[in-house]
């Protein structure tokens, strides 16, 4: 069981690099859960005390609109990790984790999770490294965002339905941050324009 975990561990982006001694160390410490399609992992506001790394599925990151309707900021797949930033800042968890996928995760707790970094600063690195590729593609969400409101605004619903449509081909590995944002956007501006619609039945 051990060894199926250190293997686990190897497939991740923030260990893949450790020796194998170190991964041994790691793998007592480990826990796993198995996640079914549209099963929470965890919610907005819950205590952020474990980091998961995904080993096999697609995790939405998710909040919720003024109306209780879900908004997927982002997609995770194999090898990515999840929930750092609430170990570091030790606040509740700033949106839910959804399976996309029936999915596989590993969790590592706080403390060892920071006895780690302590032993293998090297381990920070690729974490840091991960984090500033989160905040692109953030930064090309918000910027998307911004770019496809000042269209609807000025009355250019075709130009960004076209872009999701071209983006919703893609599969999440093959998408690069633009695509990946229009996928993530694709509901919110489908809801924009079926709203249109509805509003030009009425105007008929």
């Amino acid at each position: 069981m051990r060894m199926e975990t250190i293997n686990q561990l190897k497939k991740s982006f923030l260990f893949n690099g450790l020796p194998d001694a170190t991964l041994q160390v790691l793998a007592e410490k480990i826990s796993s859960r198995t996640l079914k399609k549209d099963e929470k992992l965890f919610q907005k506001g819950d205590v952020g005390d474990t980091l998961f790394m995904i080993d096999e599925g697609y995790l939405d990151i998710v909040t919720e609109d003024k109306q209780g309707g879900a908004l997927i900021l982002n997609q995770c797949g194999p090898g990515e990790t999840i929930g750092e930033m609430s170990l570091f800042d030790e606040e509740p968890r700033s949106a839910s984790v959804i399976a996309q996928t029936d999915a596989h995760v590993l969790a590592l707790k706080q403390d060892a999770f920071f006895e780690l970094l302590d032993e293998n600063p090297e381990t920070a690195q690729t974490l840091i490294r991960s984090i500033s590729s989160r905040l692109r593609f953030a930064t090309t969400y918000i910027e998307k965002a911004i770019e496809w409101s000042g269209r609807i605004a000025e009355g250019d619903y075709s130009s960004a339905m076209e872009e999701i449509q071209s983006s919703k081909s893609l599969t999440l590995d093959e998408a690069d941050n633009e695509a990946k944002a229009n996928q993530m956007l694709a509901a919110f501006f489908q809801m924009i324009e079926e709203l249109q619609a509805r509003e030009n039945c009425v105007k008929r």
